[in-house]
């Protein structure tokens, strides 16, 4: 059982508001810093209570003389730099659910200055706005314990996003932002005058970039490896989790806990003050059934260009049908032939009204009544905005998967359950999600040169296979994807338009539902399905 203290400090930046100081997983210890530091910013760390407390100084404190890589610093001693496979997930003996949220925006975010592990920044007053939305956003949400980093910036935000609430609070370093060695403190443009081909090298095959002859990305993936023994081994019956660290290392926890190597860096995003959702679920023996319920859920709308302000190419936006009366009874729809619901009418406004900051040239929709509605609606409404109404296209190969004689029986029902023969084989569903990805990319394609934006309007597990092409994944992905009603799904084409291309912008976004969506916390843990049915 984890160990938590309850005693408060008083924050250098908060001198009018008790802190809770966050105990310290047992087998770890808490660095005080991440890099050298020359005086005097160097003796504010010794006269701060705690790390978390107060271990920055402002941009116009701290130069880049001040933070020169030595060859090791107080994480050196953790020893969980190493450049190996990451290991498995532990077993768990019960559902868990782990809220990840990266911090908001901090000093150096805003500067352009590559922070790794570094701890000279904190966060900027649009990052604390970014932190309190995101607050907002769980206020009424459940967890039973808080874990962060130990950096300021991920502390702070920790501290915003926990509010009032009660429990435990935990430090684990292996959460610390990715080790950049020589990196760090650099100006993004000083990094590409200073070191050409090798900072290329970080930017486009990072899996293989090395500094100071060292590979961060793939440490940083047993780095992340570690971190799930840690929180995933927690036997004190915590359910809900929440989690504050960074860009970085929250792409790899992802990447970790649902299989992927470290070749996968920057293709599932994680912006600033963005919330992240994983449910771990008991197999009999081995390491827990993963699926990822939502990705990088923004505090404002998911079509915002990164901290480099960077365009995007194109964009495949997948939306997700309205709910029908069957499918708030949490029915398996299958191919029967169901109109939206009142309230799939207001997911489908609500969907569409989040689509008019974008000019969307086409919607591709499947042929159900339930897709076909929300189809038409978000066309409707892109006239409201100005723009050209798009031209609606239905695409069979979009339509869901036929259940047989599960449709119309509750989706608990079908957990580890063979369909029968009377359902359309998982083999025959992903191969049409093949068929229908390669559409979708042509038809972004045909629309020629500048900005374009296509919309698919479907079914979850379509949703889900198409992803898993995009990220060149097996069928057995299907379901590691979660899409609700009135969910948005985002893929970007940064450079060029093709199948492999995509990058993973946000998956099954809801913050526009308000009211209407799930809740990012379940009370029945048991109850998580992922997909239409458990496969």
């Amino acid at each position: 059982m984890l160990s938590c203290s309850q005693r408060c400090v008083v924050s250098s930046r908060s001198k009018d508001r008790p802190v809770p100081r966050a105990a310290q997983f047992p087998s770890l210890r808490q660095p005080s810093m991440g890099l050298e530091r020359l005086p005097p910013a160097k003796s504010r760390y010794a006269a701060s209570p705690t790390a978390m407390a107060s271990s920055t100084a402002t941009a116009e404190e701290v130069t880049e003389q001040d933070f020169t890589w030595k060859g090791s610093d107080s994480f050196s001693e953790l020893g969980d730099r190493k450049d190996q496979t990451p290991l498995p997930l532990p077993h768990v003996a019960e559902s868990k659910r782990v809220v990840l949220v990266r911090h908001g925006q901090s000093t150096w975010n805003a500067e352009g200055r590559i922070q790794g592990s570094t701890d000279f920044a904190e966060l900027t007053q649009k990052g604390r706005a970014q932190a309190d939305t995101t607050r907002g956003t769980l206020i009424d949400d459940k967890f039973d314990m808080l874990i962060h980093s130990p950096l300021a910036r991920a502390a702070q935000t920790a501290e915003i996003v926990w509010g009032d609430r009660t429990g435990p609070i935990h430090v684990l370093p292996s959460l610390r932002e990715i080790d950049l060695y020589s990196f760090q403190g650099l100006l993004k443009h000083h990094g590409k005058e200073q070191y050409g081909e090798q900072f290329r090298m970080w930017q486009k095959q990072a899996a293989e970039f090395e500094i100071d002859g060292r590979p961060p990305v793939r440490e940083l993936w047993f780095r992340a490896s570690l971190a799930w023994q840690q929180i995933l081994g927690d036997q004190s019956g915590n359910r809900n989790t929440l989690l504050v660290a960074h860009n970085a290392v929250n792409q790899a926890l992802v990447a970790t806990a649902i299989g992927l190597p470290p070749t996968y860096f920057r293709r599932l995003l994680q912006n600033n003050a963005a919330t992240t959702v994983l449910d771990f679920q008991p197999t009999k023996d081995g390491p827990p059934r993963v699926n990822l319920d939502r990705l990088n859920q923004t505090p404002g709308p998911p079509f915002i260009p990164d901290e480099a302000g960077k365009g995007v190419n194109a964009r495949i936006i997948f939306v997700q049908h309205g709910a029908t009366l069957s499918s708030e009874d949490n029915l398996l729809m299958g191919t029967r032939d169901e109109a939206p619901s009142t309230l799939g009418d207001m997911q489908i406004n609500k969907a569409a009204e989040l689509l008019m900051d974008l000019k969307v040239q086409t919607v591709l929709t499947s042929p159900l009544k339930r897709a076909q509605a929300t189809a038409k609606v978000i066309s409707r409404v892109q006239s409201l905005a100005g723009f050209t109404e798009p031209k609606v296209q239905t695409l069979d190969g979009l339509t869901n998967r036929g259940m047989g004689e599960w449709e119309g029986r509750h989706a608990l029902e079908a957990r580890g359950q063979d369909l029968g023969e009377g359902a359309e084989p998982l083999s025959q569903v992903w191969q049409r999600a093949e068929n229908c990805w390669q559409h979708v990319v042509q038809a972004i394609q045909e629309e020629g040169e500048g900005p374009r934006n296509v919309v698919v309007v479907g079914h979850s597990i379509m949703t889900a296979a198409m992803l898993g092409h995009c990220l060149g994944l097996g069928q057995e992905s299907m379901s590691l994807f979660k899409a609700d009603c009135g969910g948005v799904t985002v893929v970007e084409f940064p450079r060029e338009v093709t199948p492999e291309a995509g990058v993973v912008q946000c998956i099954n976004y809801t913050a526009h539902l308000g009211r209407w969506s799930v809740p990012i916390t379940n009370d029945d843990m048991d109850t998580v399905c992922g997909i239409e049915g458990c496969f």
